[in-house]
C-alpha cells in the first residue's frame, strides 16, 4: 500500500478536484501533457469531464506500428465532487517484471481525497494492491519493485509538476 499526503498553499481542494477530472488540465498539472491525457467514455469516446464510468487514458504514445498506447488507463469507480475520486488503476510497467511469472491481472484502487487546510488544500492518495514483484522500466533504466517505482512516481509526475502548475512554494 502507498500512502501519500501533499500540500498546495493557496488553491482549493475544489479546484485541485476539478482540474484533476479535466483532460486538458489534467495533461496540463502533470507531466503527462495535454497532448496525450483524455477522458473515455465507453459509446460516446473522449469527454472533456471525467465521471464514473469513464478512463483516464494518459502518458499516451505510438508504438513501433504507430498504434496510440496508455501508459496508464484508470477508470472512475466513486465520486464525490470537491471531495474524494476513487479509481481502478493500472499502467504499462505492471507488465515489466523480470519474472513474467509474477506478471498479475488484478488493477489497483487509487482514492485521492480532498481536504481544505488553513493555508490551501490537501490531497491523501491512498493507493491498494499494488504489486511489488520487481520490475525493469527500459525508457528510464529503473529496476525496482514496483510499488517502490509507482509510489516515487507519484512524486515526479503528479505532484512535483501539480504545485508548479497552481504555482504552489511549497
Amino acid at each position: 500500500m502507498i500512502i501519500q499526503n501533499n500540500q498546495f498553499i493557496g488553491v482549493s481542494p475544489e479546484t485541485i478536484y476539478q482540474a484533476y477530472l479535466n483532460s486538458t488540465e489534467h495533461g496540463k498539472m502533470t507531466s503527462s501533457g495535454p497532448e496525450s491525457t483524455s477522458f473515455y467514455r465507453p459509446g460516446v469516446g473522449n469527454v472533456t469531464i471525467g465521471d464514473i464510468g469513464d478512463e483516464l487514458r494518459a502518458w499516451s504514445f505510438k508504438d513501433e506500428k504507430g498504434v496510440v498506447q496508455h501508459n496508464l488507463r484508470a477508470t472512475i469507480l466513486y465520486l464525490v465532487p470537491g471531495k474524494l475520486i476513487v479509481q481502478r488503476w493500472k499502467n504499462i510497467p505492471w507488465t515489466l517484471a523480470t519474472n513474467p511469472a509474477l506478471i498479475t491481472d488484478l488493477e489497483s484502487t487509487l482514492v485521492l481525497t480532498f481536504k481544505k487546510t488553513a493555508f490551501g488544500a490537501e490531497i491523501q492518495m491512498v493507493h491498494v494492491n499494488v504489486p511489488d514483484y520487481e520490475v525493469h522500466i527500459a525508457q528510464t533504466g529503473e529496476t525496482a519493485p514496483l510499488n517502490t517505482i509507482v509510489g516515487t512516481h507519484w512524486g515526479l509526475q503528479y505532484w512535483e509538476p501539480m504545485k508548479k502548475y497552481f504555482g504552489c512554494n511549497n
